[in-house]
């Protein structure tokens, strides 16, 4: 008797997004054929057009406004620092601790005349080589 099926009854799913401020699932049924609700982006169809579809690939944007163009830049910029500041510590100009974490991969574009010339300078005053 417990097992008794109500007919026509839709089973909705509920929606799989989480609230970044305390952690919890938001309650909202989803689309038909969604994993999330209107709200969290369940009605979205994406680009359909051609012209739009170039956009967004031309754009790619992972979060908001930062475009590849600006995070490469961001990249460089992070790397012209640690080269400085490894020639700052090797000349005895700057002390103290490093900045931590690992070095920026982009170090050898950055600033390529000064890092030669360091080098030729580091091996004329015998300063040991980073």
């Amino acid at each position: 008797m417990n097992n008794i099926e109500q007919p026509n009854t839709m089973q909705y799913n509920r929606c799989a997004a989480v609230f970044k401020v305390n952690g919890q699932q938001c309650t909202a049924t989803t689309q038909v054929g969604r994993k999330t609700c209107l709200r969290h982006g369940g009605a979205s169809t994406g680009p359909r057009t051609i012209e739009g579809r170039r956009k967004c690939a031309a754009a790619r944007t992972v979060h908001g406004e930062d475009t590849i163009a600006m995070r490469q830049e961001r990249s460089l910029g992070s790397a012209r620092l640690a080269v400085l500041e490894s020639i700052g510590f090797a000349i005895g100009l700057m002390s103290g601790g490093r900045t931590r974490g690992r070095r920026p991969d982009r170090m050898a574009e950055a600033y390529p005349e000064l890092q030669k010339a360091f080098h030729q300078y580091q091996l004329k005053s015998n300063i040991p080589i980073t």
